[in-house]
Formats: C-alpha cells, sequence, structure tokens
C-alpha cells in the first residue's frame, strides 16, 4: 500500500460498450465525439501533469493540449503553465526522436530506469525531455511521487494507456476516474482495454464508488473514486 501523497491522481478514459480502449490496430483513425473532447479538455486543464505510457505515445505521435481560451486563461489566473507537463512512462526508453510529441511546446520529462538510461543509444534524447530515473530495473512509484512532490506538481491527470492504468492501480496511487463510454463496437481479441497488466483477482480487485454518471447523446460519462 502506498504512503498518503499530497498529490491528486485522476484517470482519464474513454472505452467502446464492449470495454476497448482502441481497436486491434491502434493507429487506425477514429472520428472523435465533441463532447467528449470537451470533456478531456477540461480535466486536462486542471492538471500540473500528465501521465502517459510510452505505447500511447508511440500510437498517437502526440500529447494532447489545451487550445480553448477559456481554459487557458483559467490556467494562467491559477498560476499554472499555458500546458500541463507531459510525463511519459517508458521503462525502455525505446521512444524514436522523430516523433511530433518532441517537437511540441510543451514541457517533457520522462520516468525510465537506471539501466535503460544507461543504454540509452539517443544521445538527443535527454536534450529533448527531462530524463528521471526512478530504480535499477523497475519504476518504483514512491520515489516518483515523491519526485513529483518535491517538484511541486499537486495534480496528476493520467491518459492511458491500459499498462500504465494497472500500475497505477497496483501501486495505490489513483484517487479517482472518469470513464467515457462510446457508443461503438471494436470488437478484436488483441484491441486493449482500459486496464491490462497482469490484472486483479477478485478479492484484491479495487473497489469503486460512483460519485456521478451523466448522458450527452449515445455516450455515458462515469466518474468513479477509487476506495481501495
Amino acid at each position: 500500500m502506498s504512503k498518503p501523497s499530497p498529490i491528486s491522481t485522476t484517470v482519464v478514459l474513454g472505452m467502446t460498450a464492449d470495454g476497448k480502449i482502441s481497436a486491434s490496430d491502434p493507429q487506425a483513425p477514429r472520428t472523435t465525439d465533441a463532447a467528449d473532447q470537451e470533456h478531456l479538455e477540461y480535466q486536462v486543464s486542471r492538471a500540473d501533469l500528465i501521465l502517459v505510457g510510452a505505447g500511447t505515445i508511440r500510437a498517437e505521435g502526440t500529447t494532447f493540449t489545451i487550445r480553448n481560451p477559456e481554459l487557458l486563461a483559467a490556467r494562467a489566473v491559477r498560476g499554472q503553465s499555458p500546458q500541463p507537463i507531459t510525463c511519459v512512462v517508458s521503462r525502455s526508453l525505446e521512444l524514436s526522436v522523430d516523433l511530433p510529441f518532441f517537437s511540441q511546446d510543451v514541457e517533457r520529462w520522462i520516468l525510465t530506469t537506471r539501466s535503460s538510461m544507461e543504454r540509452n543509444t539517443q544521445p538527443t534524447l535527454s536534450n529533448l525531455a527531462r530524463l528521471v530515473d526512478l530504480g535499477d530495473i523497475d519504476l518504483n512509484w514512491d520515489q516518483a511521487y515523491d519526485f513529483l512532490d518535491k517538484q511541486g506538481i499537486r495534480k496528476v491527470v493520467a491518459l492511458g494507456g491500459g499498462n500504465l492504468t494497472a500500475t497505477l492501480l497496483d501501486a495505490g496511487r489513483i484517487d479517482d476516474l472518469w470513464l467515457t463510454i462510446w457508443p461503438l463496437i471494436f470488437g478484436g481479441r488483441n484491441a486493449p482495454s482500459p486496464v491490462e497488466g497482469k490484472g486483479f483477482i477478485p478479492s484484491k480487485a479495487p473497489l469503486l464508488q460512483l460519485l456521478e454518471s451523466r448522458q450527452i447523446g449515445s455516450e455515458i460519462f462515469l466518474h468513479y473514486q477509487v476506495l481501495s
């Protein structure tokens, strides 16, 4: 069990009615819904830092950025930077420096391991992002949150993918979760789901309490508190 943290962490995910966060081909284009995009932009606008898995950055190529002038103005009033820091979680550091992400106008951090930093064959990577060593082989999430705390981070929004969400749940670091249900069915045995990893047995499964639900058109937005 993780120790108490002054940092609040919210997961924001969308999935199809059959529980898929993307098609079997994660790079296949999908039309986004305006209501879901507005919801995502609002949630991201509250963050000091976005956590995103390396697989998601590789698949999408870019990080999510805030464009709504009112949300940008609200961040300025709160004393936040125009865009949250994007923090990629990559145990392997297998990230191409040619990704558009590395030319976006955002501050970039990468949480990784000491062994990966020592094996890093892309010397320019350290010029494009702040590399943070958080363990020899595996990431230490207590150490990660201590680091974020010392950097003044108070609000984290995690945008997946499924392996990152599973890791944060296992580490006891998620406070609440927003889940959008898209009115679609992707199917596919290998299509990713919101929570991947090794899974939880029923007696150890994280418990949720529904805080809010709303429907916009055929989409449903569910807000859960993570109890344990």
